[in-house]
């Protein structure tokens, strides 16, 4: 491994303090095997890592292999390992994996004293972000990541060296087979079930032949340059006074009559500080074009009022969102920016449905649906009538009466998105999904709704 990692490309360390210590997250994949050796190539930084292991605890067995592999390859290599694990087994969703992936890492830079942590993304990540984004209609901001460096607002870093010195997922495999270094295989990234994984066959399957064989550099330039003029936007409206207020708003005078792409930078920043960063695209651009012409506006990203009233862009905190009765479409694998819906075709195997059976999984933000995949799925607000059989009911009653049963204020019910299957009332967050969609079993190819709205002041889940 040492002669191996000697030939391959030093990986830049100016952005580290000479002392720091250096989380490496280490899944024991290609990938991450790849970036551990590259950083302990360097003589002067291989007493400063620590490895961090998380063990999801999705694929039984396997998952326990990946642990028991990434000690292993500690031990040899003599670097500190931390392992962390998932308290339950079995799926899961992958904002839940990741939430919890991403809270193991907080608590370590808590106990290690750690500003950076290292990850394995390379030119292929950066491919497939950028594909994903651009179908999204993304931002400059959205469609520059993965970047070298991501700061956050407490302070700790993302480093991704693999990307600085641009390299792709071919290249580092072809260098770990050459120096017969092992690593482990996650077959979960085969299925087709998510979308990255979705895109990153579709462009395997023939992204050379259509673009060339250096499409993968090609991008990696090109998110490069939308980062520098991303910075120089945000550079701009600094000067301009357009910067996030500590109460959270942002003036707005200043952007009178100034290009689009300055307004939508400002928008974009402040959308990122309120936790809203996933909307984009269409949903973006009514306030963009206020903020350009200077006229008061309001629109609802994520199930939050966005208002821009008096020169200032803010929440508001006062009005209700209120969807009305038109219909929106759901398209599955797209997140639902205006109502923070997201509709996925997922496998249910026997842990998971033995957690739903358990009631361990509340239906409140998250549900499993049994409904043909040709279903038409659209939400809409609540109207006067809607009714439903909620799972487990002796039959149907009216959302208004079940929704006061649940106690949600009566000011909030209309901000709640209503699911409809082939025109059909099938799930409302914070109730239970339909009876007639209920799985019977374990089942390929369940529908799985999930609310990723965190704006109301009720017991709904945050």
């Amino acid at each position: 491994m040492r002669a191996a990692a000697a030939t391959w490309p030093r990986l830049g360390t100016d952005g580290l303090s000479p002392t720091e210590l250096v989380g490496v997250a280490v899944s024991g994949g290609a990938d991450s095997v790849y970036l551990l050796l590259a950083l302990w190539a360097d003589e002067a930084l291989r007493p400063r890592l620590r490895v961090l292991h998380y063990n999801h605890r999705v694929r039984g067995e396997a998952s326990e292999g990946d642990a028991a592999f990434v000690q292993a390859l500690c031990a040899v290599l003599d670097v500190p390992c931390i392992v962390g694990e998932r308290s339950e087994a079995g799926l899961a969703s992958e904002a839940e994996l990741r939430a919890a992936r991403l809270d193991f890492f907080a608590q370590q830079r808590t106990a290690l004293g750690l500003r950076v942590i290292a990850t394995a993304h390379h030119l292929d990540d950066v491919v497939e972000s950028m594909l994903m984004r651009l179908a999204r209609g993304a931002g400059l901001a959205g469609l520059a990541a993965p970047r070298v460096w991501q700061a956050f607002r407490d302070g700790h870093v993302h480093w991704r060296p693999l990307v600085s010195v641009r390299l792709t997922k071919s290249e580092l495999l072809a260098a770990l087979s050459a120096g017969e270094i092992p690593w482990r295989e996650d077959a979960t990234n085969l299925q087709p079930i998510a979308l990255r994984n979705r895109v990153r066959a579709w462009v395997g399957q023939g992204g050379a032949e259509a673009l060339g064989p250096a499409f993968a550099q090609g991008f990696g330039a090109s998110a490069r340059h939308l980062d520098d003029a991303q910075a120089a936007l945000w550079a701009w409206a600094d000067e301009l006074g357009c910067g996030v207020q500590p109460d959270g708003s942002v003036a707005t005078a200043t952007l009178r009559g100034r290009p689009r792409a300055l307004a939508h930078a400002v928008l974009s920043r402040f959308l990122a500080a309120h936790g809203l960063a996933a909307a984009s695209g269409v949903s973006l651009e009514s306030l963009v074009a206020a903020l350009v012409a200077g006229r008061e506006s309001q629109s609802t990203l994520m199930a939050q009022l966005v208002a821009h009233k008096g020169g200032r862009l803010f929440l508001s905190r006062t009005a209700p969102v209120a969807y009305g009765p038109s219909l929106r479409p759901l398209v599955v694998g797209q997140l639902d920016a205006e109502s923070g819906l997201l509709a996925e075709w997922v496998d249910v195997d026997a842990a998971l449905w033995a957690k739903l059976s358990r009631g361990d999984i509340a239906a409140d933000s998250i549900v499993y649906l049994n409904v043909p995949p040709t279903a038409n799925l659209a939400w809409r607000g609540r109207m006067e009538g809607d009714r439903y059989q909620p799972l487990g009911a002796p039959g149907t009653a009216k959302l208004s009466d079940l929704l006061i049963n649940r106690k949600t204020p009566a000011e909030e019910r209309e901000s709640l998105p209503v699911v409809l299957v082939d025109n059909t009332v099938h799930w409302v967050p914070g109730l239970p999904p339909a009876q007639t969609a209920r799985l019977a079993g374990p089942q390929k190819g369940a529908l799985r709704l999930t609310w990723l709205s965190a704006c109301l002041s009720s017991d709904l889940p945050r």
